[in-house]
């Protein structure tokens, strides 16, 4: 989901025995890490639990000039949320320009602008924001790709690897609940082009691992730590949201393993996720959790866009559905992570209200209640 708003995530784990916790905590390194046993998030040899929320705007946000800088509003933002409880924002470190110039939907600046080239005015808000985490006592899980046009996303190595443009998705209609004005369908392949087609595959991973080693491996400059040695980040997803190959289970899973192994040579120390919704069952969440390289699992829950709610329903029926179907779907993803001996974190819930998209095609976000 591409929502500029906090969404609340959860974690849900299971219990290990009281002789497995005290030999974890007796043998665990790097204390101030976040490190995972089991189904179980550890830190400073006690369990921890995460409270958090998506914050896709950080890097933008804290440059230090600039249309997009807000600086004091991030520190309003966390402070905020550190009054509610938060102990972790999802955020994000990637967006990508177009050789076509200016495009609809789009984060700007952009980190990147073409392959290899960057904005440093936006990495060095990247800096900020990462080095303003510890006086609210919060991490961050660091996105390092997107599936979505709204910060260019995976579709503009596409783009750049093919020279074309993108076939930018329909948008959902809310209040008809179909998507309208084109075919979805196009987006999806040209996008999964990106892993899936291997006249790409060697360019398009070539540009994303240059991108993650530069982000992995950069030196902030506001705390001096390489990113790879900072606590402050939690985990490092390798895309938000990516949308599996149809029939092709060994594509998906390959680069994912590889991605994940690229990123645990480069740092030992952190949890890395996938960034996965979760949504298309177990055969799915097992392909893409069960690389020895992943160590946290992801899930994510729209049931508006799943067609599990109506919006424009005014009676209760609707909304009672659709908490039914994510208590399925939590106790779902919670038995496939503990087959898989690793925790699981929802990092996207929400849904959508007061007849959504009716007025300027905005609306607000619904909580569920924490399951």
């Amino acid at each position: 989901m591409y929502l500029f708003n906090f969404l609340p995530l959860l974690s849900f784990v299971a219990m290990v025995s009281s002789q497995e916790l005290s030999q974890h905590i007796m043998v665990r390194p790097h204390m101030d890490f976040i490190s995972a046993h089991g189904t179980r998030l550890f830190r400073h040899g006690r369990p921890h639990y995460i409270s958090g929320a998506n914050y896709w705007q950080a890097m933008n946000l804290g440059m230090a000039s600039g249309p997009s800088s807000a600086r004091a509003r991030v520190h309003d933002d966390l402070s905020h949320l550190s009054s509610l409880g938060v102990n972790m924002v999802r955020i994000l470190a990637a967006s990508e320009g177009s050789q076509y110039g200016w495009q609809p939907d789009r984060m700007y600046p952009a980190l990147m602008t073409a392959p290899g080239t960057y904005d440093m005015d936006v990495f060095d808000g990247l800096d900020w924001f990462l080095a303003q985490l510890p006086r609210y006592n919060m991490t961050a899980v660091v996105s390092l790709s997107n599936y979505w046009t709204w910060s260019g996303g995976v579709a503009q190595y596409v783009s750049w690897a093919t020279d074309t443009k993108i076939p930018y998705p329909v948008q959902w209609d809310h209040l008809r609940q179909v998507f309208a004005g084109g075919e979805y369908q196009a987006y999806l392949d040209y996008t999964n082009r990106f892993y899936a087609d291997p006249q790409l595959y060697n360019t398009t991973q070539m540009w994303l691992r240059d991108h993650i080693h530069r982000v992995v491996t950069r030196t902030n400059a506001y705390t001096g730590l390489e990113y790879r040695d900072d606590p402050s980040i939690l985990a490092w997803e390798l895309m938000n949201e990516p949308q599996i190959i149809l029939g092709d289970y060994d594509a998906m899973f390959r680069w994912i393993d590889e991605t994940a192994s690229f990123i645990r040579a480069l740092d030992a120390r952190h949890l890395v996720t996938t960034g996965a919704e979760s949504k298309n069952g177990q055969q799915w969440f097992s392909v893409m959790h069960r690389s020895e390289y992943i160590s946290l699992a992801s899930a994510h829950f729209w049931p508006l866009n799943w067609g599990l709610y109506n919006s424009t329903d005014s009676t209760l029926g609707s909304v009672d559905f659709a908490i039914q179907e994510m208590q399925k779907f939590v106790e779902g993803v919670s038995q496939w992570s503990q087959e898989l001996d690793m925790p699981c974190v929802l990092f996207e819930y929400g849904m959508m209200r007061d007849q959504w998209g009716s007025s300027a095609g905005l609306g607000s976000t619904q909580q569920l209640p924490m399951l």
